[in-house]
């Protein structure tokens, strides 16, 4: 996971600036259509918020701790894909397209920021949690937690990155930086302090991971 604050602000200078670049569109090249993407992003802040909501509802009990972790690493499996589906749609029309950025997306983005963000603290909880109830849980359920839990830290790293690299993405295809340069740079500095909680929480769950792997020997 990185910054690209240096990036966004070479960006944005040459858009007040007034330089412009004009691309060629080969034929049958991806194009992203704005207003499709807009309604994309829409949805994915909506179910990353059930995610969420879901993911406060988990109780980790000795009992039940590999089978609540597994049926979540299963979800947000899943809702990777879904932001990864998105994040290839951009990709691949970022050398095709330009658009007017809106304060939609970037409220958006904005929100999927700190879903991933969120996610990850919340990871962190329950690594925690694990660390309690490892004493009193059966091997077999701790090996299966740590498997999770490990799964779920690659996914939510990856995440976090679609996201961010979204966002850059977005800005090669933008025609209006110069119009919306605040909005977009106060969206970069929620990023990038997103990114932050998403790197130390993930650090410190991993150790905490690896350390019961090495104590119990699973």
């Amino acid at each position: 996971m990185r910054t690209r604050k240096q990036f966004v602000f070479i960006v944005v200078v040459l858009a007040v600036m007034g330089f412009t670049a004009i691309t060629p569109v080969p034929a049958n090249a991806a194009t992203l259509d704005p207003v499709t993407f807009s309604q994309d992003l829409y949805s994915l802040v909506l179910q990353g918020n059930d995610l969420l909501a879901s993911m406060s509802r988990i109780t980790l009990t000795s009992l039940v701790l590999s089978t609540q972790l597994v049926q979540f690493e299963s979800s947000v499996s899943d809702y990777l894909l879904k932001v990864g589906t998105v994040y290839k749609a951009v990709a691949a029309a970022v050398d095709t397209t330009t658009f007017s950025i809106t304060n939609d997306m970037l409220i958006s983005l904005q929100a999927l920021s700190s879903i991933s963000a969120s996610l990850s603290s919340g990871l962190l909880s329950f690594s925690q949690t694990i660390t309690t109830l490892a004493p009193i849980t059966a091997l077999s359920t701790l090996q299966a937690s740590m498997e999770a839990m490990l799964a779920l830290s690659a996914d939510i790293g990856t995440m976090a990155d679609r996201i961010l690299e979204m966002a850059d993405n977005i800005l090669l295809m933008a025609d209006n930086i110069g119009l919306m340069a605040d909005r977009i740079l106060a969206t970069q500095v929620i990023q990038s302090d997103n990114v932050k909680v998403v790197t130390d929480a993930m650090l410190q769950s991993q150790e905490n991971t690896i350390l019961l792997i090495a104590v119990f020997k699973l």
